[in-house]
Order: C-alpha cells, then structure tokens, then sequence
C-alpha cells in the first residue's frame, strides 16, 4: 500500500470523525470533546502496541523531537478551539489550507525532502481547491485573507496552519526514528497529558469522566486517521500526503449532502473538481 492510498485513506476517515464528533459531541465542551478524543485514541493505540510487542529503545534525541512535536500540536489545538469558538467559520477554516504551503518551506528544512515543481504545483493546485470549497461567493474570495489583519480568530487559524505544518516535520522525524504505531502512541499520550488541564479548569466545573464515552467513536475513527497518516508520511513527502489529506474537506461536504442532506453550492462543486485535479497532479507526477 503507497503513501497516496494510505493519504486517501486518511482523508475519508477525517471526515467520519468529524461526522462523528457531529454526532456525539452536542452535550460536551470542544475542550473536553478534544482531551477525551485524545485520551480513547491513547488507550486504543497503547493497546495495539501491547497486542503486537511492538516497542523501541528510547533515546535522547527521540524524547526532544517527541516533546516539540507534543508541545506545538497542543498549543495548536488550543488556539484552534478558540479560533472556532470565537470566530466566523467562514473566515478562519480557510486559513488551514495553506497547511502544505507551509510544509513546502519548512520541509527541506527539517527533514530534507526535495518536490519535483509539477508536484509543488499539484500541492498549489489543491490548496487553491480547498480555499474556494470553503468560500461562499466570489466576491469575498479575498475576505479570510483581509480579516488577517483586522480578525484574531482569523490570525489564531493562520498560526495553527503553521504550527501544524511545522510540526508534521517532526511526526516523519519521530516515525522514522520508531514506526507508525510507537510514535502515535507516545505522542497522543503527550497531548493527553498536556491538554488535561484545559479539559478540567476550563470547563466551568462540569468536566465528567462519564461524559467521555461520548467520544469513543470519533476515537475510533481519529485513530484510523492518525495511524494511516502517520504510516502515510514515512513513504512518501509530508508536503504531498497533506495535500491529499485535504480531500477529507471534500469527503466532509458530501458526507453532508448525503447523510445530513445539506445542499451543495456551486463553489463547493468547482472547489471540489479543482481539488482532485490537484491530487491527480501530485498522484501521477508527483
């Protein structure tokens, strides 16, 4: 199984999560909704690793790259919450697209990963895709990039696009060093631990274990999501499984047409065809 599949693979069970969280997640805060994803997706993958005997040796090097990549993807969860709580979903959902924009920079950086400029231009492809599915008419195609600069949830969206796409770099640096499954459990458990807190004090004294099992089924599905990214990632480019990873915005939108019978606008069609196109790009030439 190539990156590209297991990218796709990632993408479909993206969008069950968040049908899921959807679902479930009506009577719990987005801060417990998120520690208690983490949590189940911690017990479920620690179980695996034990089932199988699967285990490294630690070393030093392993431990930092594991505490950065922790630290960065629970400020980012953080400020994404409060982006989403405070802000136009309008405005600030597209500031993720530009997540594999930043990876093309930061990648040859850290983990020296050179793009073919037809697979650069795929990745741009889809980025373009996924900005116009989000947008509701061309005249405000401009609108999530003015309210940059006028807009803090707009500007909290855009740092999490880049802590996320800093931190990928260092999920294939922590795979690599380990394996998929290893380093999914090491680093969930991480987030859990430091997302524990906010899930506790910031939840106004209502914060229950017994409300948790409400997240175990978009644990499921996020594990799914984590285990094949992460496997995905150490195949092939980072910049390029993102790129497919955010096919799961596509996936996500019919879900809502067919389940939750949302109706389709015109740009969220021409984003979509525009998206595959990209994907396309990066799957045959990339």
């Amino acid at each position: 199984m190539n990156w590209f599949v297991l990218a796709l693979i990632s993408s479909i069970t993206l969008s069950l999560r968040e049908l899921a969280v959807k679902k479930a997640g009506k009577e719990l805060s987005s801060v417990v909704m998120s520690w208690g994803l983490n949590f189940f997706m911690f017990l479920i993958i620690l179980t695996l690793n034990v089932i199988f005997f699967n285990y490294h040796t630690i070393t030093i090097s392993f431990v930092w790259v594991l505490i950065i990549a922790a630290i960065l993807d629970s400020l980012a969860t953080v400020l994404y919450l409060w982006a989403i709580k405070e802000g136009d979903l309008s405005k600030i959902i597209p500031m993720l697209c530009f997540i594999p924009v930043v990876q093309l920079f930061v990648t040859p950086v850290l983990v020296h990963e050179n793009l073919s400029l037809i697979g650069i231009l795929g990745v741009l492809v889809v980025v373009f895709g996924s900005y116009i599915l989000n947008m509701k008419t061309w005249d405000g195609f401009l609108s999530p990039v003015k309210s940059v600069f006028k807009d803090k949830s707009s500007l909290m969206m855009l740092a999490v696009a880049c802590i996320w796409g800093v931190s990928s770099s260092f999920h294939k640096i922590g795979v690599n060093q380990t394996d998929a499954l290893f380093w999914a459990v090491s680093e969930i458990g991480l987030i859990s631990l430091f997302l524990f807190p906010f899930a506790f004090w910031l939840d106004k004294g209502n914060f229950s274990f017994s409300k948790l099992k409400n997240t175990f089924w978009p644990a499921i599905f996020s594990t799914l999501t984590v285990l094949s990214y992460y496997t995905a990632i150490s195949l092939g480019p980072v910049a390029y499984v993102s790129s497919v990873r955010r096919l799961g915005v596509l996936f996500t939108m019919l879900i809502g047409i067919i389940v939750l019978k949302e109706k389709v606008k015109r740009l969220s069609f021409v984003g979509g065809i525009i998206m595959i196109t990209g994907a396309g790009i990066i799957s045959l030439f990339g």
